[in-house]
């Protein structure tokens, strides 16, 4: 809620951990966060006594990396799974955002000002250090970049010019970062037909973007595919009342089948 009223102060992993109980409705928040607890309390120590911005990254990375075991595969982003947090700090495997999101959920508990960079194609972190600004990607065990690595390494994977990666590389907002996580996850859902899974993530998506036409038409098309069509009418004609010319075709063949599912509606 505190998102869907812009406030400043969210928990991410609150946050993160209400999408997971969407789609595990006894999920406890209190097991992840006992295990982000301990991470901190173990990590205390070493960050104090590391001396600089830098040493205190590597000592954040290495443990997270190494103790947590957190890393990414190229078969986490075909998962739900990897973008549930307690799934993530469970089996250790994540996309890049939500394994980023477990970085800097400890990092700042530990004074590390670690923020979230929605990069192109790949979610990052950074932290601004005496040596200038450096890049941890939680996807590859925590590499760390300095702005030129990081910059022609999205380069290469995205093959998108150098002038218009650089612009990305700043700090995202807490309510952009949700809604990214909730982007993936319909994308997951989608690729497998689960929709009404998918109807959930774009449910939130809506709320999140009261103003959105894009939002208020997919969750329309995905409140039919849900199976609940008689909310699909209501949704689709309000749609179709301020559509573009283009669309209005494809709404309209969705309106007819929705009303072909609830004969009685009215």
């Amino acid at each position: 809620m505190r998102l869907v009223r812009r406030e400043s102060d969210v928990d991410l992993v609150v946050a993160a951990l209400e999408i997971a109980r969407d789609f595990q409705p006894d999920l406890d928040f209190a097991p992840t966060q006992k295990k982000l607890r301990k991470a901190i309390s173990e990590l205390t120590r070493p960050i104090a006594l590391a001396g600089d911005e830098v040493s205190e990254l590597n000592f954040l990375v290495q443990y997270l990396s190494e103790n947590l075991n957190l890393h990414g595969h190229h078969e986490s982003f075909d998962s739900a799974d990897c973008s549930y947090l307690n799934c993530v700090l469970e089996t250790g495997r994540g996309i890049p955002i939500s394994l980023s999101l477990i970085y800097m959920a400890i990092a700042n508990e530990l004074g590390i000002p670690l923020v979230g960079v929605a990069a192109p194609s790949h979610f990052l972190t950074q932290l601004q250090t005496d040596r200038g600004v450096m890049y941890v990607d939680a996807f590859r065990r925590g590499h760390i970049m300095d702005e030129r690595e990081c910059v022609q390494w999205l380069h290469e994977l995205t093959e998108l010019p150098v002038a218009e990666i650089r612009p990305t590389l700043k700090p995202t907002s807490d309510r952009k970062i949700i809604i990214r996580m909730l982007y993936n996850l319909k994308s997951v859902f989608g690729s497998e037909d689960q929709w009404s899974s998918a109807w959930k993530v774009q449910s939130r998506l809506a709320l999140l973007n009261p103003g959105s036409y894009r939002e208020k038409r997919d969750l329309a098309l995905l409140t039919l595919r849900a199976g609940r069509a008689g909310e699909a009418v209501t949704q689709l004609e309000s749609c179709i009342a301020v559509c573009s010319p283009e669309e209005r075709p494809l709404l309209q063949q969705n309106l007819k089948e929705a009303f072909r599912e609830v004969p009685r509606y009215n």
